[in-house]
C-alpha cells in the first residue's frame, strides 16, 4: 500500500542525492505505476483539484486530481 510518509522520505533522499530533480522523477514514476496503491493510501478523489502534499525548502510534492 502507499505510504504517504514513505513517499515524502524517498523523495527528498532522491532529491538530496540528486539535485536536478531526476531522481524523484524514478520515485514518482514507480509509485504512479500502482494507482490503486495510491488511492488505497491518499483515497478515492472527490473533485478535481490541486493538494499539497509535501513543502519544504528543497522539494514540493502535489497531488493533481
Amino acid at each position: 500500500m502507499f505510504d504517504l510518509d514513505r513517499f515524502i522520505a524517498d523523495c527528498r533522499d532522491a532529491v538530496s542525492a540528486d539535485p536536478s530533480h531526476k531522481a524523484v522523477r524514478e520515485v514518482v514514476a514507480r509509485t504512479v505505476s500502482e494507482p490503486g496503491a495510491i488511492l488505497g493510501g491518499l483515497g478515492e478523489p472527490r473533485c478535481a483539484g490541486v493538494e499539497a502534499l509535501y513543502r519544504g525548502p528543497d522539494l514540493t510534492i502535489l497531488n493533481v486530481i
